[in-house]
């Protein structure tokens, strides 16, 4: 073999190379994507949010009288019975004097002192007027028998005697007003501010309406509380209920009675309840990003068994998921795979390792779910997750393979 034939044959050989590998180069390459099935099971329209635990019923214990709150001994969590004392107020007790009114009080008792003195000689020169008119009345008698005077003149004997009983008896009165006007002044002098005072003298108990659990102290140490003023909070932990805020646009889709579903609350097995009030008025709330929403209270019953969740106490924290709409043997894929076609929902089939465009027909949404009324086949594959590679009639691989 010549020099130039080999030189021929080298050249042809890397010229062939090139071309084969510059067309392989150009050879479209199978995507990797993620293939889901579409398969039946049960599909649920669920609509998720936070909820709060809350005592059904909360009886507020408050002050009915004013007055000065004994010491509360009870704590939150303490067990209480039906018409149990709870709470001890006494009667107020009288402010401190200051100097100036100590002086103005010994000044009153001084003057009442006084007035009750000028009141017995009142007395005793009235006692004395009357004794006499008595006596001359007396005498007036035996003179008018003997027939020495007229009749006119023991009449006037009689009234001045009865005129002089009543002003004895008035004089009397008065020593009593005088002696009631000293022991006021007397005890608006005492001191009464500090120490037990009148101790259990007139002091009322106030008693729980029901029998449960002390949920808070509002006061704990002793103080003057108002007529009203909130003491304790009692209730049961076992007559709990559950508050969820919803956004109006969701509340609509509730109904009462609607089953609902706890999940994270703490325990090993969800919790199931029932909607029992839809609140018909909504208020504006802030969410966390800052956006105004609009939302309804919505309260749902515990339906699952006591036992099962009697750790949960007033204010506890549940995910809510109300059950909107439940279906059996729905075909189903999921609602990532789906994507607009013009005015249609699709999705990509992966058919003997190519992506065909499938034309389908959608029906209910949940979450990461979607069903699926016509287009599609029990157990066919469809690309999950399809982005801009995946093109019709491309060739498609499943990831990992």
């Amino acid at each position: 073999m010549t020099p130039v034939l080999r030189r021929r044959i080298f050249v042809i050989t890397v010229i062939t190379v090139a071309v084969a590998l510059t067309v392989y180069g150009f050879i479209p390459k199978a995507v990797e994507v993620e293939l889901a099935a579409a398969k039946k099971g049960t599909l649920q329209v669920t609509i998720e949010e936070e909820g709060r635990t809350r005592l059904k019923d909360r009886f507020t214990v408050s002050a009915p009288v004013p007055g000065f709150l004994q010491r509360i001994d009870l704590k939150v969590g303490d067990a209480i019975k039906k018409g149990q004392a709870v709470a001890q107020l006494e009667p107020l007790r009288s402010p401190a004097l200051d100097p100036r009114s100590h002086g103005e009080a010994r000044a009153a008792v001084s003057a009442a002192e006084a007035a009750v003195r000028a009141a017995e000689e009142r007395e005793q020169a009235a006692r004395a007027d009357a004794d006499y008119a008595g006596q001359r009345h007396e005498r007036m008698k035996t003179l008018f028998q003997r027939g020495t005077i007229a009749r006119d003149t023991l009449d006037q004997a009689e009234a001045d005697a009865k005129r002089a009983g009543a002003n004895r008896s008035s004089a009397a009165a008065a020593v009593g007003v005088a002696r009631s006007d000293l022991e006021r002044a007397r005890t608006a002098g005492q001191d009464y501010s500090s120490g037990r005072g009148t101790g259990s003298r007139g002091a009322v108990s106030v008693t729980s309406p029901v029998a449960g659990r002390v949920f808070k102290v509002y006061r704990e140490s002793e103080s003057a509380v108002q007529q009203g003023e909130p003491l304790l909070d009692i209730g049961s932990q076992a007559d709990l209920e559950v508050r969820v805020e919803v956004l109006s646009s969701d509340a609509v889709q509730l109904r009462k009675g609607m089953r609902v579903e706890f999940k994270r609350w703490g325990g090993d097995q969800p919790l199931m309840g029932t909607v029992r009030i839809i609140e018909p008025a909504g208020f504006t709330k802030i969410s966390s990003l800052g956006v105004e929403e609009q939302r309804v209270l919505v309260l749902v019953d515990i339906t699952s068994a006591p036992e099962q969740w009697q750790a949960l106490g007033d204010g506890y924290r549940l995910d809510t998921t109300f059950i909107v709409w439940e279906g059996k043997d729905i075909l189903q894929v999921p609602a990532s795979a789906l994507f607009r076609s013009g005015q249609d929902w699709a999705v990509f089939v992966a058919d003997s390792g190519r992506a065909v465009k499938r034309i389908v027909q959608v029906g209910k949404r949940s979450g990461l779910t979607a069903e699926i009324l016509s287009g599609l086949k029990d157990g066919e594959k469809v690309i999950a997750r399809p982005d801009d590679t995946v093109k019709e009639g491309g060739k498609v691989k499943a990831a990992g393979r």
